[in-house]
């Protein structure tokens, strides 16, 4: 399963868009860590997402917290609060729905 964020990458360099390469179509800055990157938090997000559906809670919430390190957002945040839900969790994880990560353990 790809994500919609996973098949344009923007060049921290000098931002331009583009498709998913080793180097910037414009810059030629190299992207390789940027994809590793981009790769182990999908490996990560999947691997929560499928702890969660085997009723593996503390699995899920270890893979949603390297998630949330990789990249912090909106979607790392949305993870989390789903795992501290399926942990039993509660405040954490409406801290983490309502977008409050300060009001709860990470």
């Amino acid at each position: 399963m790809t994500d919609r964020i996973d098949k344009m990458v923007r060049c921290p360099t000098c931002r331009a868009v583009q498709e998913w390469s080793d180097t910037c179509r414009r810059c030629k800055s190299d992207l390789t860590l940027l994809r590793h990157v981009a790769s182990t938090y999908g490996r990560h997000r999947r691997h929560c997402l499928q702890a969660i559906d085997t009723g593996r809670p503390s699995e899920a919430l270890r893979s949603a917290r390297h998630c949330h390190w990789l990249r912090p957002g909106p979607d790392a945040r949305r993870l989390l609060a789903l795992a501290f839900l399926v942990a039993g969790d509660w405040t954490a994880a409406a801290a983490f729905a309502s977008g409050d990560p300060g009001a709860g353990p990470a």
